[in-house]
């Protein structure tokens, strides 16, 4: 029954944490600054870069999907991307993107759409500048193509991430 918790334990450890904020300006005139430290990933977003229910329902389904372990980081403590050696870094074989649309269900600003091996983020024209949208699509798409985040379709962390 210990080795239960233990293992329990160890995944709540591992599992990454999300979290959104506005800055008033962000260094070098940028939109957004994603922030990342072991387990805990933090976009700073440029006040009027995204509306405010653009930024509420990413913050929403992002840290839904993330503490659900439905994606992960893939590098341990103390070793950041930076850090990592490019050939042995995980390839995930998930394919990331984001995609404009003139309208979305129910007023939705942003809307996630995912299914395995696939994400890609619905963004209602108008909810985030063309700036937001190109700096965290290029982001995002880096770090999903580098195997930095990984999709977990089965929902839970796996093993050694």
């Amino acid at each position: 029954m210990a080795e239960d918790g233990d293992t329990a334990s160890q995944a709540e450890e591992r599992a990454a944490e999300f979290d959104m904020e506005f800055a008033p300006r962000i260094p070098g005139g940028r939109a957004i600054f994603p922030a990342e430290r072991e387990g805990k990933f933090v976009f700073l977003v440029a006040t009027g870069a995204m509306t405010q229910q653009c930024f509420d329902e990413m913050l929403r389904h992002l840290q839904a999907i993330v503490g659900a372990g439905q994606w992960s980081q893939n590098w341990s403590d103390g070793d950041t991307p930076a850090d990592q050696d490019p050939a042995a870094a995980h390839r995930d074989e998930s394919l990331f993107d984001m995609e404009w649309r003139p309208t979305l269900p129910d007023g939705a600003a942003i809307l996630p759409d995912e299914e395995k091996g696939r994400f890609v983020w619905l963004v209602r024209k108008g909810a985030m500048t063309r700036q937001c949208f190109e700096e965290m699509r290029a982001y995002l798409l880096h770090i999903v193509s580098s195997g930095q985040w990984s999709q977990n379709w089965g929902g839970s962390p796996q093993p050694g991430h």
